[in-house]
């Protein structure tokens, strides 16, 4: 009785372990998205989207997101998932008006977002979770990385008056080159 009980609880813990409680992390395919890299930059062939009719004095829009998910199961401690990615069919150029400085101003803004994955990684790992509350830690940190990473991008942007002052650009570029030194090993290889 006692080897039958055991074995229908090891079944039951099985079957329990196999379910995800969120949703994993898609693959993105290389047509659509560009995954961040520190050897790949960003060039103006990967700007696919159409801009819309009234851009005729805005230079550029990029798209990109730090998809996130955390899997658990019965048995096992929280995972996180975390990437960097460049939407390559929402993002767009007015072609009248690029130039290098613009690409590198686009181009920071993607390492930002990388930078901002890395912290998202780093403080998932610095978390303590207990068994029914990693939810509602991995809501909290994400809102908080997420506001935190809209706040820098904006500050970047006043900054570098969206793209217009290459002193700054050059300036804040070299600033989040070091932010994703310090970050080295929460970098993740897509």
């Amino acid at each position: 009785m006692k080897k039958l009980s055991f074995l229908l609880l090891s079944l039951f813990l099985i079957q329990c372990s196999a379910g995800k409680i969120s949703e994993s992390h898609q693959t993105y395919n290389q047509n659509d998205y560009l995954y961040w890299s520190e050897t790949r930059k960003l060039s103006w062939d990967d700007f696919k989207g159409t801009p819309p009719s009234s851009s005729d004095n805005v230079s550029t829009e990029i798209f990109m997101s730090i998809p996130s998910s955390i899997d658990k199961t019965i048995v096992s401690a929280p995972t996180l998932t975390s990437v960097c990615v460049f939407d390559k069919r929402k993002s767009w150029v007015n072609k009248s008006i690029m130039n290098d400085a613009l690409l590198l101003y686009d181009q920071t803004i993607f390492d930002i977002h990388e930078v901002y994955a890395r912290r998202l990684r780093k403080t998932f790992l610095e978390t303590d979770f207990g068994l029914n509350d990693f939810k509602e830690k991995y809501s909290s940190m994400t809102e908080k990385n997420n506001t935190d990473l809209l706040n820098r991008i904006e500050e970047f942007k006043r900054e570098s008056n969206f793209g217009q002052n290459k002193k700054s650009i050059m300036q804040w570029t070299i600033k989040i080159k070091y932010e994703l030194q310090e970050l080295n090993q929460y970098k993740k290889d897509y």
